[in-house]
């Protein structure tokens, strides 16, 4: 079975661009000989408000609806570290496991590690280098845990 060179994936953000998602979206742009979308996206409408009953179950819903058809969801620990993007990040990480998605935890930008606390939520790591990053997606893709789910697609 030949790897897919498709990727989906939903990097964690908290509804505003945080230099970190836009550097791993610009590395995964230069990568060359493969084809990924970004299911996440990063926005906030200030006419929905997150601490409304319906504002909170509509963004809950739109989160939901990103992570649902990826292939691997990606965590940046350095969206992590904003303590008010925390919320949305572990909300998130609940997703993917709801959904049996995959889970890659990033260092933040200029660091070596993730901390061991978020690491736990992770299935693997990766660095920045953008080779190690597909070899990790593609191994978590073919984790018999994930595979079978991923056959379809």
């Amino acid at each position: 079975m030949g790897t897919s060179r498709n990727y989906d994936l939903f990097v964690t953000h908290a509804w505003r661009f945080h230099e970190d998602w836009t550097k791993f979206t610009e590395l995964m742009d230069k990568v060359p000989g493969i084809l990924w979308r970004n299911f996440s996206l990063p926005w906030h409408d200030p006419a929905i408000s997150p601490n409304t009953e319906a504002g909170g179950r509509f963004i809950r819903s739109s989160l939901e609806s990103q992570i649902i058809p990826v292939h691997v969801v990606v965590l940046l620990a350095g969206v992590y570290e904003t303590r008010s993007a925390r919320v949305w990040v572990d909300m998130e990480v609940e997703m993917a496991r709801k959904h049996r998605k995959p889970i890659i935890g990033m260092p933040p930008i200029n660091k070596e590690s993730i901390p061991d606390g978020l690491l736990a939520l992770c299935d693997a790591s990766s660095t920045w280098e953008a080779t190690r990053l597909i070899a990790v997606i593609d191994e978590v893709r073919s984790l018999p845990t994930y595979a079978s789910k991923l056959s379809d697609r």
